[in-house]
């Protein structure tokens, strides 16, 4: 008797733990949920999160910067969609998309033909980035790529600027010798402002940031080495090429009602919804 009114208990109090751990698990969803339409299809991106002022979190611990208040811009344009964002490095992403862990990737992605060969690519670019060289706040001796030979250059292993550096030690026998960071530039910047590089190629907003936001003693030299669309890459197969027309779609209208620049200058500094002039 006494067995049976203990397993009796035993159940109820089995029971009752479920109950609670059902409930907390409940109570954290709808935090993480927050689209506007509630049969909106989410879907999972990854972006950096650690690089000013593209995706960065603020004093409050929020993500904001660039990627992310475009895509918040997207939502509203196009409510069947809502974003949720997990951060993490560029190559990670690639690792996560490739384990069905992540949708997209919005990370100033650029397009290149192993990438159009393996995924999904946005045909509307979401901006246009200029990336120049940038050196020591007290060094005068580098404006070109050529001013480079001989010398530490700090830069991203996916990057355009990484291909110019192939490019260039290619054809030369006194070669710049690359120090690889995949931190993005929040690194390589400060890699040159302790002078343990003699430059980086960085997108000239980036570098600008860096210097107002974080007091670097760098400075932006030379003429444009690249002026580079950036877009987003999904995943590729049947089921996320629907989501490609609707960013499309949303970034068409954004840009047309001038809220693509509204957001460009608001974090960029300028507006880079088109091709620069310059």
């Amino acid at each position: 008797m006494h067995m049976r009114t203990f397993l009796k208990a035993a159940a109820v109090a089995a029971v009752a733990v479920s109950a609670i751990v059902i409930s907390g698990c409940g109570d954290e969803k709808p935090a993480e949920k927050t689209a506007a339409n509630p049969n909106a299809k989410t879907y999972i991106v990854a972006t950096r999160g650690t690089s000013r002022p593209f995706s960065y979190t603020d004093d409050q611990g929020n993500l904001t910067g660039f990627e992310p208040e475009l895509l918040r811009a997207i939502e509203k344009k196009d409510p069947s969609l809502h974003f949720e964002f997990k951060a993490m490095a560029v190559d990670a992403a690639f690792v996560a998309m490739d384990a069905n862990q992540v949708d997209m990737i919005a990370n100033q992605m650029r397009r290149s033909p192993a990438r159009e060969e393996k995924y999904l690519i946005t045909n509307e670019p979401n901006n246009y980035s200029v990336r120049q060289l940038v050196v020591k706040k007290d060094r005068d001796d580098i404006h070109s790529l050529a001013d480079l030979a001989g010398k530490k250059v700090a830069c991203t292993t996916n990057s355009e600027f990484k291909d110019m550096i192939d490019q260039f030690n290619a054809k030369s026998d006194n070669k710049i010798e690359p120090i690889f960071s995949d931190k993005g530039a929040a690194e390589t910047l400060n890699l040159v402002a302790t002078g343990r590089a003699d430059a980086a190629g960085e997108y000239a907003y980036i570098a600008e940031s860096g210097i107002k936001d974080r007091g670097l003693p760098i400075k932006v030299v030379g003429d444009a080495l690249a002026v580079v669309p950036t877009y987003y890459i999904i995943k590729k197969d049947d089921a996320h090429k629907e989501l490609v027309e609707k960013l499309d779609n949303a970034l068409k209208a954004l840009r047309a009602d001038g809220t693509l620049k509204e957001i460009s200058e608001k974090y960029l500094g300028a507006d880079y919804s088109e091709p620069p002039t310059k």
